[in-house]
C-alpha cells in the first residue's frame, strides 16, 4: 500500500502524515506583503506631506494597483498551494518532511542524530499564536528540518516528543503520530529552575559598553552635525561607517533581548529574541568547551559573556549563534553560577583564579620571564591548570578570558613555535575543540612545560574517553 499523503485531504492519513498550520502560507507570503506596502508608503509619502513627486505610473495608478493586487495573490496562492503538499510526520526511528510541488523534496532525520529541537517565534507568528520547529541534525545547518508553522501547543508537544526520541533512540517508539497521538503526547516538560534572567537595560548596555558601541555613540552626533552643516565628505565617510557598525549591533541587540536561561535536568533552555522570539535547547553533554570572557570596557561594570562550543552546532550566525551563547552580559556571580551548573567539578577559587587571578596560584603554570617580551601587558596571566575534570586556561590582560575544556573532550593539541619565539625558549599550546566560538590556547610557556602538557594531556584525555 502506497504511504504517498494525499494532497487534497485536510486531516491526517492513516499513516501518521499531517499538515502543517493553515496559517502558514499567509505568514510566509506576508513578509511579501509588508515590502510591498512599504514600498506604497514610501511612494505616497511625498503626497501625504502635499509636496510634488513624480508619477512612476505615467498616469496608471489603477492599473499598477491591480497589479500590486494580482502579484500577492499569485504569492499567496503559490504558498497555499505549497502548503497544501508540505505534510509531515513522526514515525518509528525518524521525522520525516515532504514539500513542494513540480520539485518535491522529501527530509528524514533519524533520532539518533538530533542535536536540538527549538522554537522560533517570528513577530507575525506570535502574532498569531504560531512557532516554527527546527530540528538540528549532526548534518550541520543545511540538513536541518523546520516546521513552519504549528500552533505554540503542539510544537511545543512537537519537541518534547523528539527530544524525549531522541533520548532513547535505539528504543522502538511505536508508529507515527496522528491527531489521537498528538492528544497523547506528553505535556511539555517542567519549567524547570531558572538561573539566569537578564534585563534588556543590560543588554542595551553592554552593546553601547563596547569598541564599535562607543564608535557609535561618537559618530553618531557628529553625522547629524555634519547633515546639519553642509560637510558632504563628512556624510560620505561616516554614513557608511556607522551604518555598518549599527546594523551588526541591532542584530546583537535584538537577538539577545528577553534572555533567560533555565536548567531542566540534563538541559538548559534558553529564551531569547526581540523581533524572533528563540527557544534553543541545549543538552549539556554536547557542551564540548566554555568561555568566560570580559572586555576592557566592562571592566567597569564587571559584566562578563560566556560562550560554548556545542556538538553539531558549527559557527557563524544564525542558528549556531542561538546554542553558543548562554550569557550574553552579566556580573560575576551569575557568570560562577552558570559555569558551576555546566561543570560542577570546577572549584570556585580555580574559577577565581582563571577570571581574574595571575601567577601561579591555584595550581596555574605561567609564562615566565622570557615571554615578557613577547607579551608584555598579559604574561603574567597566561596559563593553564589541570583539573580532576578537564583543561582549565585563561589568558589576556585587557580582555580577560577562561575556558574549560573536559579531558574526554578534547580532539587534539598541538605545539606552535615561531622564529621569535624559538629564540626566547617559549612555545604556544593550542587546545583543539569541536568547531564552536572556542578557541582555547596557552601561549608563551616554557619549552619544557609545553612538551609536558601535550606528552600529559594525550593521556589524560585517552583515560577520560574510555571512561564515558
Amino acid at each position: 500500500m502506497s504511504t504517498e499523503p494525499d494532497p487534497g485531504a485536510t486531516g491526517p492519513s492513516q499513516d501518521g502524515w499531517r499538515h502543517l498550520h493553515p496559517l502558514s502560507p499567509l505568514l510566509k507570503g506576508g513578509i511579501a506583503f509588508l515590502a510591498v506596502l512599504a514600498y506604497v508608503v514610501s511612494q505616497q509619502a511625498d503626497a501625504l506631506f502635499g509636496a510634488n513627486r513624480d508619477d512612476p505610473t505615467q498616469g496608471h495608478l489603477g492599473l499598477a494597483a491591480v497589479g500590486v493586487v494580482v502579484v500577492l495573490l499569485a504569492i499567496i496562492a503559490g504558498a497555499w498551494v505549497s502548503w497544501r503538499f508540505s505534510r509531515f510526520r513522526v514515525a518509528e526511528t525518524l521525522i520525516e518532511l515532504r514539500t513542494g510541488v513540480l520539485f518535491r523534496q522529501h527530509r528524514q532525520v533519524r533520532f539518533d542524530r538530533i542535536q536540538a529541537v527549538d522554537l522560533g517565534r517570528p513577530l507575525l507568528a506570535r502574532l498569531t499564536g504560531l512557532s516554527e520547529v527546527v530540528v538540528q541534525s549532526a548534518g550541520g545547518k543545511d540538513s536541518h528540518l523546520k516546521l513552519a508553522f504549528l500552533t505554540d501547543a503542539q510544537a511545543q508537544q512537537v519537541r518534547e516528543q523528539l527530544m524525549a526520541l531522541a533520548g532513547r533512540s535505539d528504543e522502538a517508539t511505536g508508529s507515527g503520530l496522528s491527531d489521537a497521538d498528538f492528544a497523547d503526547l506528553p505535556a511539555p516538560g517542567p519549567v524547570g529552575d531558572r538561573v539566569l534572567a537578564v534585563p534588556n537595560a543590560r543588554i542595551l548596555q553592554s552593546v553601547l559598553y563596547s569598541g564599535p558601541g562607543l564608535a557609535i555613540v561618537v559618530a553618531v552626533p557628529a553625522l547629524v552635525l555634519s547633515v546639519a552643516l553642509g560637510v558632504p565628505e563628512m556624510v560620505a565617510w561616516l554614513g557608511p561607517m556607522t551604518l555598518a557598525i549599527g546594523s551588526a549591533h541591532l542584530k546583537r541587540l535584538t537577538q539577545e533581548c528577553n534572555f533567560e536561561l533555565v536548567h531542566q535536568g540534563d538541559r538548559l533552555r534558553i529564551r531569547h529574541g526581540l523581533t524572533d522570539l528563540r527557544t534553543t535547547t541545549v543538552p549539556l553533554h554536547r557542551i564540548q568547551a566554555i568561555e568566560v570572557s570580559q572586555s576592557l570596557p566592562w571592566r567597569l561594570t564587571g559584566w562578563w559573556r560566556i560562550k560554548v562550543n556545542v556538538a553539531g552546532a558549527g559557527t557563524g550566525a544564525g542558528d549556531a549563534e542561538t546554542q553558543t551563547v548562554l550569557m550574553p552580559v552579566g556580573h560575576r556571580e551569575e557568570a560562577l553560577r552558570v559555569l558551576a551548573l555546566v561543570h560542577p567539578g570546577i572549584p570556585r577559587d580555580a574559577a577565581l583564579a582563571a577570571l581574574e587571578g595571575q601567577g601561579p596560584g591555584e595550581g596555574f603554570v605561567t609564562s615566565t620571564t622570557r615571554a615578557r617580551h613577547l607579551d608584555p601587558l598579559s604574561w603574567r596571566r597566561q596559563g593553564y591548570a589541570v583539573l580532576p575534570d578537564g583543561l582549565l586556561t585563561r589568558r589576556g590582560a585587557w580582555y580577560r578570558a577562561a575556558q574549560f575544556v573536559p579531558h574526554a573532550r578534547i580532539q587534539s593539541l598541538k605545539v606552535e613555535q615561531g622564529p621569535v619565539q624559538r629564540r626566547r625558549g617559549v612555545a604556544t599550546v593550542r587546545i583543539v575543540s569541536t568547531v564552536g566560538p572556542v578557541s582555547p590556547a596557552v601561549a608563551h610557556l616554557d619549552e619544557p612545560d609545553a612538551t609536558r602538557l601535550l606528552n600529559e594531556q594525550v593521556v589524560r584525555s585517552g583515560r577520560a574517553r574510555q571512561r564515558v
